[in-house]
């Protein structure tokens, strides 16, 4: 059996709180009155007199006992004393008694737009994120408060609705196989002596498909576990280049596509900067601090892709410069081409321009939203440049702040 917890507002923590306080201040209130009064009385029990003469002799000075003349002033001034001293006690109590109530209603009528907020974020749910709170007119922190809330619901819904969607479109793309897998089997199993020819499809098949789903598993959790990864290495972009190259020329050659690194663009590009040693700056942007895994598999996409959508013995180049204060992976290709309103949605999650070609080429839609998801955990972007009938530039930019020196 559990025990209910006694719980305390806030409200009458604050009550309990100044309630406090104002008994501190008017007991020592009390006190420090009480005894200034009782010891003003007390210095009634002697008087001085002085008598100034008429004829114009020394004054005379002698001491009156109050006893003496008036034989009930003792009594007189105790009962005096009790008498103050208990409708003291009493002015206190009520006081506090009076200021705790007061204080009571009035932290009540403080924290009425607090309660509201909390009515009104009680009633939110992962359906209803895009509701904004109405905010007071008080500009206070409560206002400042209910203003930070609802730029984080609004943040919220962005990536709750982004998130919906990419897990619709990876069910999507994970159930294209699964059914192409289910229906060849089932289609095989009513077969009654498949030849080997058949055995052989179906193998070809399951090997297809399979090849397809772990290739969009792997690119999954690549997208998940971007933060996990280290990016404290030393990275040469012309070494990165020169590895992915090595990687992607028998795929390059299978697809009759060309492929190299222009080294003297970037040479001819920072001679046209006016720097004292262009050189030291070419060498400078060449050498970044980031996650060399991540970034080999960003300009590797890049490249593939751009092998994939070429045309017939077409070509691919890199280069590597620096403008704007970024350093800059340029990936140009012979290819058709991207229209102006895919140029941004090509780098969302799923998304292809030519959707049969793509299924063809075994791509998913993923590999540009990986290399976009990248470039943003290095604190860089990746985008199109320029795009017509003659080919296409992305460039893979990184600050010139993630620099370093080897």
């Amino acid at each position: 059996m559990t025990k209910k917890r006694f719980h305390t507002s806030l409200q009458l923590k604050l009550t309990l709180l100044l309630s406090l306080l104002m008994i501190v201040s008017c007991v020592l209130m009390y006190f420090f009155i009480s005894h200034s009064a009782v010891s003003g009385m007390d210095g009634l029990q002697n008087y001085m007199i002085k008598v100034d003469p008429q004829d114009g002799d020394s004054p005379i000075t002698f001491n009156v006992d109050p006893k003496a003349l008036f034989p009930q002033f003792e009594q007189e001034i105790q009962e005096t004393k009790e008498d103050f001293l208990l409708r003291s006690v009493i002015a206190t109590t009520i006081i506090i008694l009076l200021s705790s109530v007061c204080t009571y209603f009035l932290t009540k009528k403080t924290l009425t737009p607090l309660q509201k907020l909390t009515s009104e974020v009680s009633q939110i749910q992962a359906q209803n994120l895009s509701t904004q709170l109405a905010v007071p007119n008080s500009k206070d922190e409560i206002a400042q408060l209910t203003s930070s809330f609802n730029e984080m619901l609004a943040r919220l819904d962005n990536a709750f609705s982004t998130q919906k969607q990419f897990s619709a479109n990876a069910a999507h793309e994970l159930r294209t196989p699964l059914a192409v897998l289910q229906t060849n089997l089932e289609v095989f199993e009513k077969k009654q002596e498949p030849e080997m020819v058949e055995y052989q499809q179906l193998f070809t098949m399951i090997k297809e498909q399979t090849a397809r789903l772990s290739q969009l598993v792997g690119t999954l959790l690549d997208m998940t576990n971007l933060k996990s990864v280290p990016r404290t290495d030393h990275v040469s972009l012309e070494e990165l280049v020169d590895e992915v190259f090595c990687d992607l020329d028998p795929v390059a050659e299978k697809a009759g596509i060309s492929i190299h690194f222009d080294d003297n663009s970037s040479q001819d590009w920072h001679t046209d900067v006016h720097t004292p040693d262009a050189s030291a700056l070419n060498n400078n942007i060449r050498n970044i601090t980031g996650s060399y895994v991540l970034l080999y598999r960003a300009v590797y996409n890049l490249v593939e892709n751009a092998i994939k959508y070429n045309r017939p013995n077409g070509s691919v180049t890199v280069s590597v410069k620096e403008k704007n204060g970024q350093a800059m992976i340029l990936v140009k290709d012979t290819g058709i081409g991207i229209s102006p309103e895919n140029q941004k949605k090509i780098f969302d999650p799923f998304f292809r321009v030519d959707k049969s070609r793509s299924r063809a080429m075994g791509g998913a839609g993923l590999g540009l939203a990986l290399v976009d998801s990248i470039a943003r955990e290095h604190g860089g972007s990746v985008k199109v440049l320029e795009s017509n009938e003659k080919g296409s530039i992305i460039a893979l930019m990184l600050p010139v702040s993630s620099t370093a020196s080897i």
